[in-house]
């Protein structure tokens, strides 16, 4: 009999393969991109990847802004959250 169970975190990550998920890594950085793969060491292949920074403007409103990066690696080592994406 076959579980499809997501109990382990990994299973977590394996269902969000190719789907859009939000990684924050040391020095406060944010990423949001589409998760192609990743290895044992949770390094993390992302593609159409977006540096979010946030900021206030004079009003005291939060604004966000894009710096666009494309296909990149992330060392599993500088990961301190991963936001999953939704399951369908």
């Amino acid at each position: 009999m076959e579980r499809r169970s997501s109990n382990r975190p990994i299973d977590y990550l394996k269902d969000s393969i190719n789907k859009v998920i939000l990684i924050k890594v040391k020095r406060n950085r944010l990423f949001r991109a589409l998760l192609k793969s990743f290895d044992e060491h949770l390094n993390l292949y992302i593609e159409d990847a977006q540096q979010i920074f946030e900021y206030q403007d004079e009003e005291g409103n939060i604004r966000e802004e894009h710096e666009v990066l494309g296909d990149i690696v992330i060392r599993g080592d500088n990961i301190i959250f991963i936001n999953l994406a939704n399951p369908e």
